[in-house]
This record gives structure tokens, sequence and C-alpha cells, in this order.
């Protein structure tokens, strides 16, 4: 008598174990880069003072440099025939800019941490997606893209959760809510242990 495998394992069939752990990562980096995202402008305009144009100025810089940056990084990981770097560093990147905003005195420095982070996204987006598909058997790579972007939206709908309980039930600082956002961020980094080496990416 044969068993059939369960859903949850039809589900993963065709799926690389670094579509899985990508998908983790994405989960806890977008739990601490939604935490941030509604809280910066406030802290911004109502503890640095600056005015909402410095706001608009502040994130169309920062996410400018992460789409052309989405571009450079791919062409360079398709020359290189490495993903992984690309995805670590990001990933590194965007960790290390949360606790910057602790230390924030004037909107300049929060300009710095933006930038560090919409860096690390631009780094890694291109030879991120690229490894998922890579890692897939070629007739999963629309169920190990849409794995992803699940996993990635469920961390986007908990981080500004996360973000209003602490700031309105418990009071937290926006200092101490940057630092906690590090957190699920630096998880998400060390879940990047956790990947296989991967497939070369074959040279142009």
């Amino acid at each position: 008598m044969s068993i059939k495998p369960s859903s949850g394992l039809r589900l993963l069939q065709g799926l690389g174990r670094n579509v899985v752990i990508l998908g983790f990562v994405s989960l806890f980096t977008d739990i601490s880069s939604e935490m941030l995202y509604p809280i910066v402008p406030l802290f911004l305009t109502a503890v640095l003072n600056a005015p909402m144009s410095i706001v608009g100025l502040i994130e169309g810089i920062a996410e400018s440099t992460a789409s052309l940056l989405k571009i450079v990084s791919g062409w360079w990981s398709d020359r290189a025939g490495r993903r992984q770097p690309f995805v670590v560093w990001g990933y590194s990147l965007s960790a290390v800019s949360k606790p910057l905003l602790a230390l924030a005195a004037s909107w300049h420095l929060v300009l710095v941490s933006r930038l560090i982070d919409r860096l690390g996204k631009g780094i890694r987006t291109s030879p991120r997606d690229a490894m998922i598909a890579e890692s897939c058997a070629p007739d999963a790579r629309g169920k190990a893209f849409g794995l992803h972007r699940a996993m990635d939206t469920i961390g986007a709908f908990f981080g500004p959760i996360l973000a209003v309980i602490l700031l309105s039930a418990f009071h937290f600082s926006y200092q101490t809510i940057f630092i906690i956002a590090f957190i699920p961020a630096a998880l998400g980094v060390a879940t990047l242990a956790f990947l296989r080496r991967e497939i070369p990416a074959p040279k142009p």
C-alpha cells in the first residue's frame, strides 16, 4: 500500500531547501523593516523636528538607490557566477542599519541608515530571486516564488502590528523599538547559515 504525501509535503515538492530558507529570511527581515516603516516618519517629524519634505527626500533617495542597485547586482552576480555572497551581504547591511536609527540626533543619520538599508535590498534582491529560481524544479518556479512572496507578506503584516503594540501599549521609545527591530533582522541573517551550497550560476 502506497502512502500518499500530506498536503504540506505536496506543497513543498519540487522546492529545494534554499527556497524555504530564503522564505524564512524574508519573513524575519520584513518583520524588522515593516516595524520601522510607519514610525520613522513620526520619529523624524515629532522627535527630530524635520519637515515633511525631508521625509519625502529620504525615502525618495533610499528607494531610488535600491531600484538602481537591483540592476547592477543582478548583472554582477551573473558575471561572478555566484549568488550567495550578494544575498548574505545584502541582508547583513539591512540588519546593521536598524540600530543606527537609535543614535540619530538629526535627520542626516536617518538618511544614512535608510541608505544602508536600501543598499542592502538593492544588492540582495536580484541574486536572491535568481537563487530561488535555480534551487527548484523548473515546473515549480511559480510555487517557489509564491511561497517566498507569501512569507514576505506575512512579515510585512506582523511588523507594523508589533510596532504599534510596542509604541502604544508598552510605551516604548522610538529608540528602543529601533533596537528591538534589529532582533528579527539578525535572526534573518543567522538563518542564511542554513543555506545549502548554491548551484553555480551559468556565466554569460
